[in-house]
């Protein structure tokens, strides 16, 4: 994003806890993930529609996006990142093949008030089972 997206408030915002015994940190500080795992994750949140929490973008999209050829390195990515619970997988429940992403609502202040992040997080929670 460069300075004149942010300056003209085209860019999109996420706060992101970066607690120095939080998951996110702890796993990065422990090996359990790679930077470019952290990469996928900012993408997603870029994707994010915080009415719904939802992020519909595919693993080749998301390869695109990072300049990979191949979305097998995404996907290694993803796994890692749902290994340590911080997104999930969900389907559609009218289109069972529709796929999108959750990212954890603890690790993103979400807006819209309380009632909205208790729906995200209950969203959330149904996609890790």
């Amino acid at each position: 994003m460069t300075q004149t997206q942010l300056s003209d408030g085209l860019g999109a915002f996420a706060m992101v806890p970066l607690e120095p015994e939080g998951p996110l940190l702890g796993a990065l500080r422990e090996g359990r993930l790679l930077g470019r795992d952290l990469a996928v994750l900012w993408l997603l949140i870029n994707h994010l529609d915080w009415r719904t929490g939802r992020a519909w973008v595919s693993t080749a999209e998301l390869a695109t996006a990072l300049g990979h050829t191949r979305p097998e390195t995404v996907q290694q990515s993803l796994a890692r990142l749902r290994r340590e619970v911080l997104v999930a997988r969900g389907a559609d429940k009218r289109e069972p093949c529709r796929v999108f992403w959750c990212v954890n609502p603890l690790l993103v202040a979400a807006t819209g008030g309380k009632h909205r992040r208790a729906m995200q997080f209950q969203q959330f929670q149904r996609a890790l089972e």
